[in-house]
């Protein structure tokens, strides 16, 4: 057996029990119900007082209230009408039972005080021995461990009103001993409280949210100390609590269920329908089908289906997530290497006999920065390498990197193309004639110069890294391109002889002129030449130049399916 103990510190020294008091706690001890909560006892031989209830592990009233209220994923039960209308008649079977009882009310009703058991049967608990509680605060014996009032603002408005108002009195009169509430007073108080505690289940909500202390912080020792530290609430929070006079609209609360709820907290107690009236109409409004068994087997059974959603939904915001987490790994490695990546496979480096490798770099690019801000230098280069990285997605070409204002593309890799040469001259085209029309977004009507070489022949390729992957090209090809990069002039695109034969030979209507020998530093003297366009580049409409790119695309692509005999074939 497992107990629930709630401690209260004494103040001053230890104290006896009245007469009175003591035959209260034996009719608790002895009182058994389904609906109640067993008492097990009280310790006082140490320097806190204890009360011991037996536990009940589904949690209080409270508890499962505000889960159903939230959206927690696991904690979304859908709490039935079969359920709310259990626990409603679990209530008033424990009231009606104490009411006849020696210990006549419960004094002390809230959700926190109803708790759950493991077969979802709701028992009462925290009944009479809150009255000595009352008594041993109005005299100082006990204070609460968190030096709060005994009764905290946010449970204050289960209290009758009534109720609160002879407390006050009482306290304010000066009494060394508090008196004790009547059983008419207490019976009828327990009806305002279980009003309450009704709006509660039907509605999903509070009737009043209050904090648990005036100021949201707890009381200081000056507070404790103060001729207002045995008030058993915070009076200020007496005029606060409105009274209960309209409902908010709920098709599944029956009209006769929601005219007694009000009148269950009417301030005039004289209004307020006794225990027998509420059970009638609960038990008419609130039909329970089934057993209590078929009723646990149906909230199973919604809690499955939530269960069964919640995973539904988890695994498509996983779905989500991992296709963002793919695009982003897919910017830095081709396809075909993330899919050895994702499926466990080692990648192997990689040889590859046929490629074209071009780089691209901004002249000037170094003083431009030292003259601009930061955000705009980002702006800028975000500006470029999207047109950019929107041309390369169009002509079969691989972005590898970017560094700075260093732009390097490839094609015929990773994926072999025998276009591979025709394809990183159009991008560089493309990215030329994007260059004509764009401004410096901070410095209208300044344009961009840009330098670009290319260079064909075989590479090797390879992923470098685990935790942030990247795929890399090597070889004398890949140097190459970037010399022929650096050694240009501004808006200009250098090839190299072996770059130029493969163009010319199988796409002739690119045009090129001879740059001539072109010394090159740690690699000697090479014959290179410019990349002029294709046939009417030079002519100033743009729509022309669109259509000559389109035309050769398609006069391409129909070459290689007809392959004219007597043309060389390089793949």
């Amino acid at each position: 057996n497992f107990a629930c103990i709630y401690t209260y510190p004494f103040q001053e020294k230890r104290t006896t029990f009245t007469r009175e008091e003591i035959a209260l706690l034996y009719q608790m001890k002895l009182i058994v119900q389904d609906n109640l909560n067993i008492f097990l006892g009280i310790s006082y031989d140490s320097d806190e007082f204890f009360i011991t209830w037996q536990q009940c592990f589904k949690g209080t009233l409270a508890h499962v209230l505000s889960t159903t209220k939230g959206e927690a994923h696991m904690e979304q039960k859908r709490m039935s009408n079969n359920i709310k209308g259990t626990f409603v008649k679990d209530i008033l079977k424990g009231l009606d039972f104490l009411h006849k009882s020696d210990i006549h009310f419960h004094g002390a009703l809230t959700p926190n005080n109803c708790l759950i058991d493991s077969h979802w049967i709701l028992k009462l608990s925290g009944f009479g021995v809150n009255q000595i509680l009352h008594r041993w605060r109005h005299r100082r014996i006990i204070t609460t461990g968190d030096k709060t009032a005994l009764i905290p603002n946010s449970e204050l408005h289960y209290y009758a009103p009534e109720v609160r108002q002879f407390w006050m009195e009482e306290h304010q009169g000066g009494k060394d001993v508090m008196s004790p509430l009547s059983v008419a007073m207490g019976q009828k108080a327990d009806v305002y409280s279980f009003g309450m505690v009704l709006y509660e289940i039907l509605y999903g909500k509070k009737f009043v949210a209050l904090e648990d202390d005036p100021s949201g912080v707890p009381l200081d020792d000056e507070f404790v100390n103060s001729n207002d530290a045995n008030q058993l609430f915070h009076f200020d929070k007496h005029e606060k609590i409105p009274q209960l006079t309209s409902l908010p609209e709920n098709d599944d609360v029956h009209a006769d269920l929601s005219v007694n709820l009000i009148k269950c907290c009417d301030i005039n107690p004289a209004v307020r329908p006794d225990l027998i009236m509420m059970r009638r109409i609960t038990d008419s409004t609130l039909k329970v089908q089934g057993s209590l068994v078929d009723q646990m087997m149906k909230n199973l059974e919604n809690y499955t289906n939530d269960l069964e959603n919640l995973v539904k939904q988890r695994t498509h915001q996983l779905e989500i997530e991992q296709e963002e987490s793919d695009n982003l790994l897919l910017e830095l490695i081709p396809r075909s290497v993330f899919n050895d990546i994702r499926s466990g496979k080692p990648v192997e480096p990689r040889t590859f006999k046929h490629a074209t490798i071009l780089y691209s770099d901004i002249v000037g690019f170094t003083s431009l920065c030292s003259e601009s801000t930061p955000m705009e230098v980002v702006k800028l280069l975000s500006g470029i390498f999207q047109a950019f990285d929107s041309i390369i997605s169009k002509h079969d070409t691989y972005k590898v990197e970017t560094i700075g204002d260093a732009y390097m593309v490839a094609s015929g890799v990773p994926e072999p193309s025998k276009n591979h040469v025709r394809n990183v001259a159009q991008v560089a085209l493309k990215n030329r004639e994007f260059l004509e029309d764009y401004e410096i977004p901070h410095r209208p009507g300044q344009h961009l110069h840009c330098r670009w070489g290319f260079n064909s022949g075989p590479v090797a390729t390879g992923v470098i890294g685990f935790n942030a992957p990247r795929y890399c090209i090597f070889g004398h090809t890949v140097s190459l391109a970037a010399k022929m990069e650096s050694s240009g002039i501004p808006d200009k695109i250098q090839m190299t002889v072996k770059s130029h034969q493969l163009l010319t030979a199988r796409f002739p209507e690119f045009k090129s002129t001879p740059r001539g020998q072109v010394k090159i530093e740690g690699l000697g003297t090479f014959l290179t030449y410019w990349l002029d366009g294709v046939e009417e580049l030079l002519i100033s409409d743009r729509s022309s130049y669109k259509r000559t790119i389109e035309d050769s695309e398609r006069g391409s692509m129909e070459r290689e399916t007809s392959m004219v005999p007597d043309r060389p074939t390089i793949d």
